[in-house]
């Protein structure tokens, strides 16, 4: 995620870069790059997911990695926005690291501490996340934004090279006679009571994280001065709401032996939706950047415990079936997010963004209230 962190957040500048203008192209291209992204990888999610409950999740992990390093590499050589776009599919098509990462991560550690795990995992994602967009900025600034594309792609490989030489799966393969089809494992998901209101959880805490990359740089930009280090401060944005929700992943799973899963989701719902309006109305790029990092307390709790939850209501022989189909759901808001977000932006102004995910993460703590199910004890199979 460090290496994905260094260009997310310069991805409008460097439209700007390579020719594309005016700024409602660049609103409207920054969208789509990463919508295509999201739709490419809610499309393959799932069958990446089946193929891990058959031949490893490790595999899947070194896949989504070591081809994700050579396609952020090639984004540094593109000349226009075409060349761009494709890449963007192929990287959702290819990568996917999360998902495989949880997928893994769920099938060695032991059920009672899947919880805590989640948290550590999700934790790990958010430093990179937090890390990723201040040493891009500060590196966008020395070295260009061309240069942050190859670094980040090195660092991505040198990654994956980590993973094969010290993450070890005993993985057994299932047998022929218990391996469920690639759509019976899809169907049965879909119409899972437990499973589809943690997916309609995730699409919907995803595209809030996701509506606003389109226009957060160029936010940022609108509160600065003129002399401000725009870049940073676009990282800072960025990387505020991260280091707070890095925070919260890694303590929340003491919050959860006393309250639950469930609760712990409402609250974090709400809290969100409280930190998210006020940022449409921030005067200078210090109050938002403040309001940023108090949303991370908030944010950061709703996807470890989520996928928590999944790992709690999955057969071990399954988990990576059912997180390439969570994976799906996430991706989807991944690809729904900047799309609204670019449509409100162009047509209401850059607070409606704001104000639209406050209402969105309202109406998902109703949801969790009304449909997700706490689950069983840790100790029960």
């Amino acid at each position: 995620m460090l290496a994905f962190g260094f260009i997310l957040p310069f991805l409008p500048l460097y439209l700007k870069e390579i020719g594309v203008t005016p700024e409602s192209a660049v609103v409207f291209w920054s969208g789509a790059l990463v919508t295509s992204t999201g739709v490419s990888l809610a499309i393959f999610s799932p069958i990446w997911g089946a193929l891990a409950d058959r031949r490893g999740r490790k595999l899947m992990v070194l896949r989504s990695m070591l081809i994700g390093g050579v396609i952020l590499a090639l984004m540094g050589l593109v000349t226009n926005v075409g060349q761009l776009l494709v890449l963007r599919i192929l990287q959702g098509m290819f990568t996917g690291t999360i998902a495989a990462s949880t997928a893994l991560v769920a099938t060695i550690v032991p059920r009672e501490r899947l919880g805590s795990s989640m948290g550590l995992l999700q934790t790990s994602v958010y430093v990179g996340i937090s890390a990723g967009p201040v040493v891009g900025g500060a590196l966008a600034q020395a070295v260009g934004i061309r240069g942050t594309f190859f670094l980040a792609g090195a660092m991505l490989v040198a990654g994956g090279i980590l993973v094969w030489q010290f993450v070890h799966e005993h993985f057994a393969p299932p047998s022929t006679s218990r391996r469920p089809g690639f759509f019976v494992t899809l169907r049965l998901g879909l119409a899972s009571r437990s499973l589809m209101p943690l997916m309609v959880t995730l699409l919907l805490v995803q595209l809030s994280s996701a509506i606003v990359f389109p226009i957060l740089p160029l936010f940022v930009e609108r509160l600065s001065a003129a002399s401000d280090p725009v870049k940073l401060y676009a990282g800072l944005a960025f990387g505020a709401t991260a280091v707070f929700s890095a925070l919260a992943a890694i303590s929340y799973s003491r919050l959860v032996v006393r309250s639950g899963y469930r609760q712990i989701l409402v609250l974090a719902c709400f809290g969100a939706a409280a930190f998210f309006l006020p940022q449409a109305f921030a005067q200078n790029v210090w109050q938002f950047l403040l309001l940023r990092a108090a949303l991370g307390i908030f944010f950061g709790v709703l996807i470890p415990a989520t996928n928590a939850i999944v790992g709690l209501i999955t057969p071990p022989d399954l988990r990576g079936s059912a997180y390439g189909l969570t994976s799906s759901a996430t991706a989807v808001g991944n690809a729904v997010g900047p799309l609204l977000g670019s449509t409100l932006a162009a047509s209401f102004g850059y607070p409606s963004v704001f104000i639209a995910t406050a209402a969105v993460l309202a109406l998902l703590g109703v949801w969790v209230t009304a449909l997700v199910r706490e689950p069983g004890p840790l100790n029960s199979s």
